[in-house]
This record gives structure tokens, sequence and C-alpha cells, in this order.
């Protein structure tokens, strides 16, 4: 007999999504996974309505609305999926506040935009992924207020990565940019050579600050680290260790961007996964 249980179509989108997180919560005691599943289901569900460019814009707006209802608890005949993020919610004391940054975060998407600047893009990336670490340390159990800063941190370091890994496929979709127009400006590359997908000494200029920027990410985050969460913190350790080499695969391979999608062998993803799942068990954080 198929499960229709929230918990089971959660943990089918987070399948189906075929995204490092999946490897990364492996690592979670059993409850503490499945809330994930159910928080990280409410994340693509979201992005995927401001992403679909087969629905009007007024649906997709209409549809995200909807989700901020949900949180707020004001939606009218919540199914079961929308029912288990509300209570989601209450169990791990989730500001309201950090929801709907998300939401207005995937809502900046609904339409191809441009980001000026840093700062700019950095409010971008604060609501997509800082966001989501803020939400997430709340389910995993931290404890110290550094762990704050190391999600904040975090989250800009794997935003950036996703944003060089997929400068193509973003272009491709609608025209999409996700990298500051001064120092595009700055380093001597042009829209017109992202859209002909040219390499040239202004791109890798481009590219060489941005992989700085989430390098300086990375280490702040890890400057973060307390020992004291490190049971609760295994998940997005392991996320950090396969975003982080993924973009050491990029810069060593020459930010070949236009022609790969850069991402690292199942193999090393399953081994940093298997580490972190031993480590919990002498931490004894399952159950």
């Amino acid at each position: 007999m198929p499960d229709n249980s929230p918990a089971a179509a959660a943990a089918a989108i987070v399948r189906k999504s075929r995204s490092n997180l999946a490897f990364a919560l492996a690592s979670l005691p059993e409850e503490r996974r499945e809330d994930m599943y159910a928080f990280y289901a409410f994340c693509r569900i979201v992005d995927d309505i401001a992403d679909d460019e087969g629905i009007p814009v007024s649906d997709r707006i209409a549809g995200l609305q909807r989700w901020r209802d949900v949180i707020h608890e004001r939606a009218a005949d919540m199914n079961p999926l929308e029912q288990s993020i509300v209570a989601l919610r209450d169990r791990y004391h989730v500001p309201v506040s950090d929801l709907e940054e998300i939401i207005e975060g995937v809502s900046m998407d609904l339409e191809p935009r441009r980001f000026a600047s840093w700062e700019d893009l950095r409010i971008y990336c604060h609501r997509v992924a800082s966001c989501v670490g803020l939400v997430s340390i709340r389910i995993f159990g931290c404890r110290t207020p550094e762990s704050r800063d190391y999600a904040i941190h975090l989250g800009y370091a794997l935003q950036i990565t996703n944003i060089l890994r997929d400068i193509r496929a973003d272009w491709d979709n609608g025209g999409r940019l996700y990298l500051p127009l001064d120092e595009m400006a700055a380093a001597g590359c042009t829209e017109a050579d992202i859209a002909a997908h040219r390499y040239h000494d202004g791109f890798f200029r481009l590219m060489d600050i941005q992989i700085a920027r989430a390098r300086s990410e990375y280490a702040a985050a890890v400057a973060a680290w307390r020992r004291e969460d490190e049971g609760p913190l295994l998940a997005s350790e392991t996320m950090r260790r396969i975003y982080s080499g993924t973009l050491d695969l990029l810069q060593h391979d020459g930010c070949r961007v236009f022609d790969l999608r850069y991402s690292l062998p199942l193999s090393r993803k399953v081994r940093y996964v298997a580490k972190a799942w031993l480590r919990g068990l002498a931490l004894k954080i399952f159950r």
C-alpha cells in the first residue's frame, strides 16, 4: 500500500531533486532528517513555483502568496504537507520572518533581474541560502550563538559556488545573471560575453573575484564552527566539504563553466557522508 504521508511526500521531493543535500542529510538522526526533508520540500516547492516559466507570472505570484498564508496559518484547507511545515515551525520555534525571507528570495527569480553590486547580490544570497541555514540549525539542534554566523557565511559560500557552477544554465534559462555588474565591468567582462559563452581574460578575472569571495565565506564559516555543535552540524559540514570541493574542481579545471556543470564524483560524496555518519555514531547523536 503506498505511503501518502507528508513525510513520504517530502522524502520523494528530496530524492527527485538529486540535490547534494540529500547526501548530507543521511548523517542526521531519523526524526531530524524527516523534519529536514519537510523543510527542504518547502524550499524546493517555492523555488519551483518562482522558476516555472511555463506558468504565468500572476499565477506564480499567487502560488507564493499561498505559502505566505500557510506559514502565517491564514490559509484555508491546508494539505498535510502544508500542515507539517506549520508544525515544524512551532516545534523548532522557527521565526516566521526566516520563512518569509526564503519566499521573498525566490520571488526575486520571478523574472530575470540584474545585481548592481555584491551588496545587492548578497541580499539575494541571504534570502535563498543563509536563511535556509538559519532554519536548518534550529532543526539540527544547534545551541551556540556562533552557529548563526556559521549558517550565514556558509549560505553565502554555497550560493556563490552554485552561481559559478550554473552560469551557463542560468543564462540559458531566460537570460538570468547572478554576477555583480560593477565587478563584471571592472574585470572587463560583458553580458554579451556571457551570452556568447566566451572565455577571455576578463571572464577569468571575474571568476577569480567570485572564487576569492566564496573561499572567504567558507573560511568565515569554519571560524564560526564550535565543537559544542559538532554533532548538530555534521550534515552542514558535509555540505561544506561537497561544495568547497566542487569549487576546487571548478577552479583547478580552468573554470570551464560554459562547457561543464561541475560536480564531485558520487564515491567522494558517499565518503563524506560515511565519515559524518560514523562521527555521529561516536558522538551518540543517533538514538
